[in-house]
């Protein structure tokens, strides 16, 4: 699978203006991003929240399919989470930590 990084600039308005180093934290979104969520906000304004869920759960679940094709690993194994350190916070306390367990930096 390849990039056309050229062509992901192109439809990313932002690139036109900034250089954008935040990518961690919000990236520049490109155009099909920015008409996704600008289109789901203005049907949740139609005919409400849990509706708009309603209407594009289908759309949602492919999204499960396509990152673990991109990620070549099973649709079980995708959480699609808020934002990292959400996901950070619900990893790191996943793990089963007892009385005496140290963590330790590899520093």
């Amino acid at each position: 699978m390849t990039l056309d990084w050229q062509g992901a600039r192109q439809d990313t308005p932002g690139c036109e203006t900034v250089l954008h180093f935040n990518n961690a934290g919000a990236a520049l979104m490109p155009e099909s991003v920015l008409e996704a969520v600008v289109g789901h906000l203005q049907l949740e304004a139609q005919i409400g929240g849990y509706e708009a869920a309603a209407q594009q759960f289908e759309a949602v679940e492919r999204v499960y399919d396509a990152v673990a094709t991109l990620l070549g690993c099973q649709r079980q194994e995708v959480a699609m989470i808020e934002n990292a350190t959400r996901a950070w916070d619900m990893g790191f306390y996943s793990v089963p930590l007892g009385k005496g367990d140290r963590c330790a930096s590899s520093h």
